[in-house]
């Protein structure tokens, strides 16, 4: 069974909320699953503003933890995810505030 490779948009706090939880279920070692979390996508915590928000220091922990030991990488931006490779499967999982999901869907489909 080929392997998904799967984009997070909006990880949010970790253990606080539904894009982080998904983060994990993914990374999950127990999981049976074909998926294949590579990218990252957190456009508050990577912000100016949000670096130094309640929650960005558990974020920019788990960040660095992820990058290290699982190679995935972290953007603010959905534009700044790189293409698709050939013959490559990506899902795009959005967690994000419900009036945010229609501009980053937008956005993702367009990228």
């Amino acid at each position: 069974m080929s392997e998904v490779s799967v984009v997070l948009v909006g990880c949010g706090a970790p253990l606080k909320s539904m894009g982080w939880y998904h983060a994990t279920q993914i990374l999950h070692e127990g999981s049976d699953i074909a998926a294949r979390l590579d990218f990252i996508v957190e456009p508050w915590f990577m912000s100016e503003a949000g670096k130094s928000s309640p929650g960005s220091a558990e974020f920019a922990e788990f960040q660095k933890t992820l990058e290290a030991t699982r190679g995935i990488k972290f953007f603010s931006r959905v534009e700044d995810v790189p293409p698709v490779e050939d013959g490559v499967k990506r899902l795009a999982i959005i967690s994000a505030r419900e009036c945010d999901i229609f501009s980053y869907s937008r956005k993702y489909a367009i990228h």
